[in-house]
Formats: C-alpha cells, sequence, structure tokens
C-alpha cells in the first residue's frame, strides 16, 4: 500500500463550530524524498507546521510552497501504529484576512510534505479558530 494521507478540521467561530470539513491529501515529490531521507538518517526535517494559503490551483506532486503561506507550529504530533498524526490549531490571531483555500504540511527545513487545495474559502477574521489534525499513513 502507498503512503498517503488526511486532513480534518473544524472551522470555530466564537466558541461554535460553523463548518467541518475531512479529505485526503497530496504526498508531494519533496515529501517523499523527506521520508527517504529521514529512513536513511540523512535528514533531521521532521514534519512541524501546517500552512494555509490563498491558492485555488489544484494541488499537484510538484507542489512546493503556498500561495501568501501563513505558518503555524504543530501543536503536537504523535505516532500509532503506521498512522503518524499533526494536531494543529490556526488561532484567533493568525491568518486573519486571508481567504483560505489551501493547506500545506511542512517540514522544519521549510519542504512541503503534503499539500490539500479545497473548494470554497475560508474567510479568516479574529473571531474565527481552525482546530484540526493531519493523518499519515503508511
Amino acid at each position: 500500500m502507498e503512503v498517503h494521507g488526511a486532513i480534518s478540521f473544524d472551522v470555530v467561530k466564537k466558541g461554535k463550530v460553523i463548518s467541518h470539513y475531512e479529505n485526503h491529501n497530496l504526498i508531494t515529490t519533496l515529501g517523499r524524498q523527506r521520508m527517504a531521507e529521514l529512513l536513511a538518517g540523512l535528514s533531521t526535517g521532521c514534519v512541524t507546521h501546517v500552512g494555509v494559503g490563498t491558492g485555488s490551483t489544484a494541488a499537484t506532486v510538484d507542489d512546493t510552497g503556498l500561495t501568501d503561506a501563513v505558518l503555524t507550529p504543530v501543536t503536537s504530533a504523535t505516532a500509532d501504529g503506521k498512522v503518524a498524526r499533526f494536531n494543529f490549531v490556526i488561532d484567533t490571531k493568525t491568518a486573519n484576512g486571508l481567504k483560505i483555500c489551501e493547506f500545506g504540511l511542512f517540514c522544519s527545513d521549510g519542504a512541503m510534505f503534503s499539500h490539500r487545495t479545497r473548494t470554497g474559502i475560508i474567510e479568516k477574521a479574529n473571531d474565527i479558530e481552525i482546530n484540526g489534525y493531519w493523518e499519515i499513513r503508511f
């Protein structure tokens, strides 16, 4: 089975969930290279950040970044069996004014590991928080 992933999050406005999103994601070529390097002991570039951006073009394996990217640290990471999970919060102080269409999972060296472009936008404001997780399944 091929390595694949999924992203899931809630959009919360003033403490109330206003929408839920869940879908698969694309692991980029750089993400696959980082996995190979980690296995070979040639990199310490583990996943550390989740990013949001305004790009609306469909994700491809050759993507290396997000349009108008805003990155936020992963709040926690776990490994359970063959699943790595990265929890994140884009709080009320982060990415305000951004019309979010895309999400990315980033390594400590800035390489984009995974990418997901969604239909529709999230108009990020200071009363909106995005809480979620990103899973990579082996």
